[in-house]
């Protein structure tokens, strides 16, 4: 399965505007839960390993381009 940038940019925007809504609650009611701190934390961990795999494909391609 192939992931075209135009679904990646779905999805990044999906998941800003789904933080966005939970942010709210989080400030209201889950302040102190540890529970809700693991979750963005793992949440956090695996977007950012998502970013640096996304980075290192457009690097892949841009040197398969070049040669």
């Amino acid at each position: 399965m192939k992931i075209t940038p135009k679904q990646i940019k779905k999805l990044h925007l999906g998941a800003a505007i789904a933080w966005v809504v939970l942010a709210i609650p989080s400030v209201i009611w889950w302040k102190n839960s540890v529970l809700w701190v693991i979750i963005i934390s793992i949440y956090a961990n695996i977007v950012g390993h998502l970013s640096g795999y996304t980075a290192a494909r457009a690097d892949e391609a841009a040197e398969e381009n070049d040669t």
